[in-house]
């Protein structure tokens, strides 16, 4: 179950880096609207729309890998560390809706989607060295002296 873990962790670090490129997208999607003076919240839902449905997947996937922090007891501090991850996500998401109406709190989205990566690339990092590090030692073959 640990592996699952893992591998799972892996998947949802590779989500967040597909979700800023999905934001990207959608700003310099709209910057071009604009130069055609075409923007409107129509364009602007076209361009980010990746962004906001995937994101949601991103979310729920960080919600999944709590779970299977708890089911693959990968211990107290992983635990917390994953529940720690998994409030960024939640945070993530009140971020954006609120950012629609108060935009200094939106300037917060992206800053927090750095503190997501950072978390999430720690967390699977953590977990592929240890890995490593639990996995036996070949012992050297016998030279026969």
């Amino acid at each position: 179950m640990r592996a699952v873990y893992r591998w799972w962790a892996t998947i949802v670090l590779l989500g967040v880096v597909v979700q800023v490129g999905f934001a990207g997208y959608g700003a310099f999607y709209v910057a071009h609207k604009v130069d055609k003076g075409v923007v409107n919240e129509s364009k602007f839902e076209d361009g980010f729309s990746l962004h906001a449905g995937f994101g949601y997947l991103v979310v729920f996937g960080g919600l999944i890998l709590l779970l299977l922090a708890l089911a693959a007891r990968v211990g107290k501090r992983r635990t917390l560390q994953t529940l720690g991850l998994a409030g960024l996500f939640i945070v993530q998401v009140l971020l954006a809706w609120i950012g629609f109406g108060v935009p200094a709190v939106g300037a917060l989205h992206p800053i927090n989607a750095l503190a997501i990566f950072a978390f999430a690339g720690y967390l699977v990092s953590t977990e592929w060295r240890m890995k490593k590090a639990a996995a036996p030692v070949a012992e050297p073959p016998a030279t026969g002296l």
